[in-house]
């Protein structure tokens, strides 16, 4: 197996001291008076033999390592397959590597991130919300940016990236309200992204006056039987929601085939709507309703912020991004006969 291109053998290849030839690729060649052809020269020849500086090498030597730690909350969810997707590509540009790894509740203060500072990562990306790794206060401590793709509060000094929760459900609330819905329900368990959704759909429910708004929670455990918390939602066709909000769209593909077997068609007898538009939303029978984020500019502005805080930049505390209402087959007016 052919071994990776060294400074050592630029010089060599060049007849110049590898001094030179790090100083150029450094980026400091200007201070020793290098002329410009020559360090175009050492630039031009490292770019066509692929030259990539060691991680290893540059650790030792406590600089920039081109790398980035990246955390996810739960591999589980396939929202996040599409985050670091994205993180990939934008890394792949602008000649960064990611060191992935992941985030146990039970740990506590997350042995995933306590080996990932070993490597020395230039920042730390966390993605998702309501988690705070403990290992984070090292990395603060020793300069490193911290960005959070999230809802919530983050811990302190750890820059954020989100988007605006509120403008999307009111979105959504609006046009089912415009569609006629009078009579509400809301999906969803315990954990505090859940609960954040389903006060901010009450709050705006109780807000419209032009109507008499009905609205039932249904709030089960992360591990409780969906089934018959979608039971007890429908029990009563008289009383039973004509709009089902749900509090994510991977919970919402269970919803609906729960609906299924309980004898509801979606959207003819309940229109159903989810959140975050995950790639499957589209692929559901019928297509779902949801609450698009907008993915691709909030990694794009969390990885700036991390990586222009890595070279010593200013960069914002907060970044809250617009969402986008999502129109699918699953809403529809109350008894509809689409």
């Amino acid at each position: 197996m052919k071994s990776a291109i060294t400074q050592k053998d630029i010089a060599r290849r060049l007849g110049v001291s590898q001094a030179l030839v790090s100083r150029v690729l450094t980026g400091t060649s200007d201070k020793i008076g290098v002329s410009p052809a020559t360090a175009e020269k050492i630039r031009q020849v490292a770019a066509e033999c692929h030259y990539r500086p060691s991680a290893a090498a540059l650790t030792l030597k406590g600089g920039p390592t081109r790398t980035l730690g990246v955390v996810v909350k739960n591999f589980d969810d396939p929202f996040f397959g599409h985050m670091i997707g994205t993180m990939q590509r934008l890394a792949l540009r602008d000649g960064y590597a990611l060191l992935l790894s992941g985030w146990d509740a039970a740990q506590g203060e997350g042995d995933g991130l306590i080996l990932l500072r070993q490597f020395r990562p230039d920042g730390l990306i966390l993605c998702g919300s309501d988690f705070k790794p403990g290992a984070v206060d090292l990395f603060l401590a020793e300069g490193r940016p911290v960005v959070q793709i999230c809802t919530g509060e983050v811990a302190v000094g750890v820059q954020q990236v989100a988007f605006d929760q509120r403008a999307g459900l009111e979105s959504l609330v609006l046009m089912l309200v415009g569609l006629g819905h009078q009579r509400f329900g809301f999906v969803g368990d315990d954990s505090p992204s859940n609960r954040r959704r389903a006060a901010i759909v009450r709050e705006l429910l109780q807000q419209d006056r032009r109507m008499p708004i009905e609205f039932i929670e249904v709030v089960r455990s992360p591990d409780g039987p969906l089934m018959a918390a979608v039971k007890t939602l429908c029990q009563d066709p008289l009383r039973r929601p004509t709009a089902l909000i749900v509090a994510d769209d991977v919970l919402a593909q269970s919803v609906l085939r729960a609906l299924h077997e309980c004898g509801v068609r979606v959207p003819q007898e309940m229109s159903l709507a989810g959140m975050d538009d995950i790639p499957m939303a589209r692929m559901m029978i019928p297509a779902l309703t949801t609450i698009r984020q907008p993915m691709e500019a909030m990694v794009e502005s969390a990885f700036r912020a991390v990586t222009a805080g890595a070279h010593g930049a200013g960069i914002l505390k907060k970044i809250v991004m617009a969402p986008e209402l999502i129109m699918r087959e699953s809403c529809a007016s109350p008894c509809s006969n689409l």
